[in-house]
């Protein structure tokens, strides 16, 4: 009879191993198996999908911390922010070694010079802030426009959205206007060729900046003459900037010139100008310069005259105190000029004709007529002996262009009686006048005393 493999017992199916009671735990046994497989085949599928969960979370991690460090990293880079700060900085320390690296150049080439001048011109906080407030305006809208036009913001697109920001410099003009000829400029002291224009001299492709600018020139009268030194700010690529040179020159006039035929001279050298009305006017006269005025008088004085342009504001000038030399006749002219019209007077009388009368003006001819032909002179006959005036009394002077000389005289002359022919010599003290109508001529006499010819009182002539 068959039994049970477990516990021995008959088997009441010969055709099983195990009986019902050991059949029941084994089968409970195998269940106990089953559930605890499958529990473990769970636990293992469970943790397989949590590691590669959790490897996902690190890449992503590592790939977040990436994005947010290369975000930073190019935050800090391309930060307009930062990048308008580095060119204020630049320009606040003057440092341009610095400035260059943020400049681009439009339509010239980024030097160190220009860098260095771009920088002086930005010395000042005010300057600076405007600047500033210009560049975020451009970094936003790349057409705004400012106060420093030939100033800009270029963006460069660098990544995803980031963009590499320049200060762009475009190329300002200068021209420089003022009648001077021969105008030389220099900028920084480095002399620059320009373009002779309509307007003056034009000069193209300068980079922004504050220069210091010499002008030289020669003035209408020839002479040399140099500018002060200037400070220019050039910024504007719109229109050029205007200098004059700040040369030490004005158009001036002068008055009191003694006649419009005087030469004008300026440092001695005459000029082409005439006075007009007593007035000379003179374009282009340096500062420190000496007018001079010289007239010569038909007669050969000689009247000078100078003033010095020491102030540009002040360019009404005169001549004062003219001094005039030469031009008065030596008393023996006088005496030659006497005889010869005192002898023409006395032949007159003799002959009872004014027409004779010579060696004086129209007028003192008239004056003289009446006399000529009285009843008081026919009865005698004159000869004509000296004319002598007193060298040391001779006076001189002028006024609106005419001269006048006058002068003691002592006359000596006979006169006859026509029917008896007694002659009795006669002494005459005089003084005669002259005045200059092409050639001295007797314009005016009075009778004087032999004391007042000794004398010569010069106060007492005309």
């Amino acid at each position: 009879m068959d039994t049970c493999k477990n516990c021995g017992k008959p088997l009441e199916n010969p055709d099983q191993e195990l009986c019902p009671a050991c059949r029941a735990v084994e089968n409970a046994k195998a269940r106990t198996r089953r559930e605890e497989k499958a529990g473990h085949a769970r636990r293992r599928r469970m943790n397989r999908t949590t590691r590669k969960m959790l490897i996902a979370v690190c890449v992503l991690a590592v790939v977040f911390t990436g994005l947010c460090v290369t975000a930073t990293v190019m935050y800090d880079k391309y930060n307009p922010d930062e990048f308008i700060a580095s060119v204020d900085a630049a320009l606040e320390a003057g440092d341009a070694r610095a400035l260059k690296n943020l400049l681009k150049g439009e339509d010239l080439t980024v030097s160190d010079e220009g860098a260095a001048a771009l920088c002086r011109a930005f010395t000042d906080a005010a300057q600076r802030e405007a600047l500033r407030g210009q560049l975020e305006d451009q970094v936003v809208d790349g057409g705004a426009q400012g106060a420093f036009p030939a100033l800009g913001v270029e963006k460069e697109s660098v990544f995803f959205g980031y963009s590499r920001y320049s200060l762009t410099v475009h190329s300002v003009r200068l021209l420089l206007s003022s009648p001077v000829q021969n105008l030389r400029l220099s900028l920084d002291g480095v002399p620059r060729t320009g373009e002779q224009t309509a307007d003056g001299i034009l000069y193209q492709n300068l980079f922004p900046g504050l220069y210091t600018c010499t002008v030289t020139g020669t003035t209408a009268a020839g002479q040399a003459v140099e500018g002060d030194a200037t400070d220019l700010a050039l910024l504007s690529s719109v229109e050029p900037t205007v200098f004059s040179g700040a040369l030490p020159i004005a158009d001036i006039t002068v008055s009191g010139c003694v006649n419009d035929g005087a030469v004008i001279t300026v440092d001695g050298a005459a000029v082409e100008q005439r006075p007009v009305n007593g007035v000379v006017t003179l374009p282009q006269v340096a500062v420190g310069s000496t007018i001079g005025m010289q007239y010569t008088a038909p007669w050969g004085a000689v009247t000078t005259a100078s003033v010095q342009f020491a102030d540009k504001t002040v360019t009404a000038l005169a001549f004062e105190n003219p001094v005039t030399e030469g031009g008065v006749p030596a008393a023996g002219e006088l005496n030659t000029l006497l005889t010869a019209h005192y002898a023409a007077y006395l032949d007159a009388l003799n002959n009872q004709d004014t027409a004779l009368i010579s060696g004086c003006t129209e007028e003192y001819k008239a004056a003289l007529a009446q006399g000529v032909v009285s009843d008081t002179h026919k009865a005698n006959l004159y000869v004509m002996g000296t004319a002598e005036c007193n060298p040391s009394a001779i006076k001189s002077t002028a006024a609106d262009g005419t001269a006048r000389v006058s002068c003691y005289v002592k006359l000596t002359y006979t006169y006859s009686d026509r029917e008896s022919h007694e002659e009795t010599p006669a002494t005459a003290y005089r003084v005669y006048t002259f005045t200059w109508a092409d050639g001295w001529k007797v314009s005016a006499s009075a009778d004087s005393t032999e004391e007042a010819y000794n004398t010569a009182s010069m106060d007492a002539l005309p």
